[in-house]
């Protein structure tokens, strides 16, 4: 009778389960991964605090690249935000017809544009960016704008232009109807938001509608942006 000898057991890994040694090191390099994000992160919220103890409105940090909308002037002329280079530049979207934010947003900029130091108001040009093209031609804020100010600019375009120009600096608006027997009876809902382009062309801040009534604290935060800051 025989016997049968068996060989002695080997260590066998299972297969789909990695060593030991790749294990440790896959778990530093998700612990260095990690660190790193969290130095990154830590990092940016800095740099944003430091940046935004600075300014009255919202820092953009970085500042980003001021999308160069394509528009039409009070004059019916072809517009560009690039032909600003060299100015601080406030803007808001709105329309003629609202009854009271866009009046307002005006006011409050107008305020702010005269109590900016003499020397300085040939460095800054508000904007007004009609978002209701079908009512809003050139002729119309032509004589909607100057109330306001003679410095300020009226902008309006095609539908496609407005929208282009909304879509890039996250401004909401929406046409209601107010009767459907009637196309031209409307409103628009839109957000009440105000920019602050720099001189080089950078999308540096961002006002909400409530902050443009301290002309005090948006002067400042103009002056820096004139001063480079």
């Amino acid at each position: 009778m025989s016997e049968t000898v068996s060989e002695p057991e080997k260590n066998v890994v299972p297969m789909g389960s990695p060593p030991a040694v790749t294990r440790r090191m896959l778990v530093a390099a998700i612990a260095l991964g990690l660190a790193m994000l969290v130095s990154f992160l830590c990092t940016r919220y800095f740099a944003y605090r430091t940046v935004q103890e600075s300014f009255y409105g919202q820092a953009l940090v970085p500042a980003k690249e001021a999308f160069d909308f394509h528009l039409v002037d009070q004059e019916g002329k072809p517009f560009q935000l690039s032909q600003m280079r060299g100015k601080a530049v406030l803007f808001s979207f709105g329309f003629t017809h609202c009854p009271n934010v866009c009046p307002t947003t005006l006011s409050d900029l107008a305020k702010v544009f005269q109590a900016l130091p003499a020397k300085d108001r040939a460095k800054v040009q508000v904007l007004f960016v009609s978002i209701d093209p079908h009512r809003d031609k050139p002729e119309t804020m032509k004589n909607y704008i100057p109330y306001f100010n003679d410095s300020f600019i009226g902008l309006t375009g095609t539908d496609a232009q407005v929208a282009e120009a909304a879509k890039a600096y996250g401004a909401y608006y929406e046409i209601v109807h107010d009767s459907a027997a009637n196309p031209d009876l409307y409103t628009v809902n839109h957000s009440a938001l105000t920019y602050l382009i720099s001189p080089d062309g950078k999308w540096k801040l961002l006002y909400n509608f409530d902050q443009l009534s301290d002309s005090k604290k948006m002067v400042q935060d103009i002056e820096q942006v004139l001063g480079g800051a």
